[in-house]
């Protein structure tokens, strides 16, 4: 579903940076990298994995290959500016004008900014979003990949129907961590008439750099 990955989906990435030479400031990125996601549904209570795999960096942007068995189809191809920002989710397909602005390095306690985007999904289905982004908290975090020190950023906004009726509330907790040059941990949530509708928490497994 559109919705459910429009924020950040994590795995659009964001997420396949996997190089760092400063503490906070732009990653850098190696074709080759690999890294495996636990990504656990709690609105339907399913657990599956996803292996992502950097394809190219070349042109201000960066492809990954996304890899899920359980999703149809079950491989998918992201790309981020070298902000890491989404252009493509390697999570859902959508397309995304201008990328979503997740980050913006040097990351900084304290520091927030909004960002607007229009975006297209697979099927066609259109919406524009609304977000605003804070950094809230430098913190350690655990995940089944080990303990990382991150900035704790968090997104809360809303998702509005072009090609559909309708408003989605959506807030979105990523961990970004410094020493590896990537998000660790994504905690997203959406809602639908103050019912919470979709939860999804994403989680790095292991992460192979490469040679």
């Amino acid at each position: 579903m559109l919705l459910r990955h429009l924020l950040f989906g994590f795995l659009a990435w964001p997420v396949v940076v996997l190089a760092q030479s400063d503490g906070n400031a732009r990653p850098s990125v190696k074709v080759g990298d690999v890294s495996v996601y636990v990504v656990n549904n709690r609105s339907d209570n399913k657990q599956s994995e996803e292996t992502v795999t950097v394809t190219s960096v070349e042109g201000g942007q960066i492809k990954t290959k996304h890899v899920r068995p359980d999703r149809n189809p079950p491989e998918l191809e992201g790309v981020t500016n070298l902000d890491l920002n989404p252009l493509v989710s390697g999570a859902s397909g959508t397309r995304f004008e201008p990328a979503i602005e997740i980050y913006r390095f040097p990351l900084k306690v304290g520091d927030s900014w909004k960002t607007r985007s229009e975006a297209v999904g697979l099927a066609g289905s259109r919406s524009r979003s609304e977000v605003e982004v804070k950094v809230v908290a430098q913190e350690k975090v655990a995940t089944p990949g080990g303990e990382f020190d991150a900035f704790r950023n968090e997104s809360n906004g809303w998702i509005n129907g072009v090609s559909w009726q309708g408003a989605i509330r959506v807030s979105q907790t990523i961990w970004f961590a410094p020493s590896i040059g990537r998000a660790v941990k994504s905690d997203y949530k959406d809602y639908r008439n103050s019912s919470l509708n979709t939860s999804t928490l994403t989680e790095l497994k292991s992460h192979k750099p490469a040679p």
